[in-house]
C-alpha cells in the first residue's frame, strides 16, 4: 500500500489501515470538490458565453447611465442656482438625486443580464419601509429642514419669532435650527415645529410698529399727559409718524387711566427708540408732575378689647405704610 510503503517501519497496522483509509477519503474529497467546482467553472463559462451580448449592452449602459447622471446633477444644480436656493438645500437634493438615480441605473444594468430585481426592488421596499417607522420623527424633520432651506420662510441671521422664542438665527441644520436669544442662549428648535407653527420674521419687515401703554392716575389731566406724549414723539427724529399717530385713552383700569401710543419706526431702530421713549416719559411725567400710579392695598386693623369686645381704634395700612389712625372709622 502507498502508506506502508512511505512508513515501512510502523508495527502498529491498525494504524496504518486507519491512516489508509483516511488518505483514501481525503482525496475521493477532494476529487469531488476539484469536479464540483469545474461544474461551476463550466456552467459560468457556459452562462458568460451565452450571456456576452447583454453583458456588453449593460456595461454600455452603466456606462452612459453614469454620464446622464452627472448631466441631471448639472442640469439641477443650474436651476436652483437661478431659484437661489440654499447651498445646504442644492448639496442634499443633488445627493439624493445621484443615488437615486444610481440605484436605477444598477437595477436596469442587473436586469439586462438576466438577474431578476423583482426581489431587490422588494428588499428595499421592506428596508425603506422599516426604517420610515423607526425613524419617523426623523425623518419629519428631515423633509421639514429641506422645506425651510428650498422656500426660505428665514435665512440665517435674520430674527424671528417662534412661540415665546424671540432671537436671531445662527445655522438651519436638517434635522434643527438655532436660534441665538438675547442672553446669548443657544436654542435647539426641531424643524418640523417650525413648519407646523407660525413664524414672526421680523427681518422681512423694513418698518415695526411699538405698542406703548402709560398709566396715569384719575386726578391727572389725560389732555396734558396726550399733549406730552406727542411732544415726545415728535421729538424724536427716528419715529416715522409723530403727525398722525394713533394716540389715546384705551382703557379704564382698576388704579390708572390707560392711555396707548403706536409708533412707527424702522426695523433696526426698534429696542433704541422703545427704551428711549419710555425713559423720556418718565422724565417728563416726573418734571409735570404726572403720576403714574401702581396697585395699593388698603388695609384697616382694628383694636378690640378682650374684656369688653368693643373696638378702640382702628390702624390704616396702605402698601405696608401707616398713613393714618382712625378711631371712629364709621363717622
Amino acid at each position: 500500500m502507498f502508506i506502508s510503503n512511505i512508513f515501512p517501519i510502523l508495527p502498529n497496522e491498525r494504524y496504518i489501515l486507519f491512516m489508509e483509509v483516511s488518505m483514501s477519503d481525503l482525496l475521493n474529497r477532494a476529487s469531488e470538490l476539484l469536479f464540483k467546482d469545474a461544474n461551476v467553472l463550466i456552467q459560468f463559462r457556459d452562462w458568460f458565453f451565452s450571456q456576452a451580448g447583454n453583458i456588453l449592452l449593460a456595461l454600455i449602459i452603466f456606462w452612459v447611465g453614469r454620464y446622464a447622471i452627472k448631466w441631471v446633477k448639472t442640469f439641477a444644480v443650474r436651476i436652483m442656482t437661478k431659484a437661489s436656493y440654499d447651498s445646504a438645500a442644492m448639496s442634499f437634493i443633488t445627493q439624493i438625486i445621484n443615488y437615486a438615480l444610481l440605484v436605477g441605473l444598477i437595477l436596469i444594468c442587473l436586469n439586462q443580464i438576466g438577474v431578476p430585481t423583482t426581489s431587490f426592488v422588494a428588499a428595499f421596499g421592506a428596508f425603506g419601509l422599516g426604517i420610515g417607522l423607526a425613524l419617523q420623527s426623523n425623518l419629519s424633520n428631515l423633509a421639514s429642514g429641506l422645506l425651510i432651506l428650498i422656500f426660505k420662510p428665514f435665512r440665517a441671521g435674520h430674527v424671528i419669532q417662534v412661540g415665546d422664542t424671540v432671537g436671531s438665527v445662527k445655522s438651519i441644520q436638517f434635522m434643527y435650527t438655532i436660534i441665538t436669544t438675547k442672553d446669548q442662549k443657544n436654542v435647539y428648535i426641531p424643524n418640523s415645529i417650525l413648519t407646523s407653527q407660525a413664524i414672526t420674521n421680523i427681518a422681512y419687515t423694513h418698518e415695526r410698529v411699538i405698542p406703548f401703554v402709560f398709566d396715569i392716575g384719575y386726578n391727572n389731566n389725560h389732555h396734558e399727559a396726550i399733549k406730552i406724549l406727542k411732544n415726545i414723539f415728535a421729538a424724536d427724529k427716528r419715529v416715522l409718524n409723530p403727525k398722525n399717530m394713533e394716540i389715546g385713552i384705551s382703557e379704564f383700569g382698576d388704579n390708572s387711566v390707560r392711555i396707548a401710543a403706536y409708533a412707527r419706526v424702522k426695523s433696526k431702530d426698534f429696542l433704541d427708540v422703545q427704551y428711549g421713549i419710555m425713559s423720556d416719559v418718565k422724565d417728563a411725567f416726573d418734571k409735570y408732575g404726572i403720576d403714574i400710579p401702581y396697585p395699593q392695598r388698603v388695609v384697616y386693623l382694628q383694636n378690640v378689647d378682650n374684656s369688653t369686645g368693643e373696638i378702640k381704634g382702628t390702624k390704616k395700612k396702605a402698601s405696608g405704610t401707616d398713613v393714618a389712625i382712625d378711631d371712629n372709622p364709621e363717622s
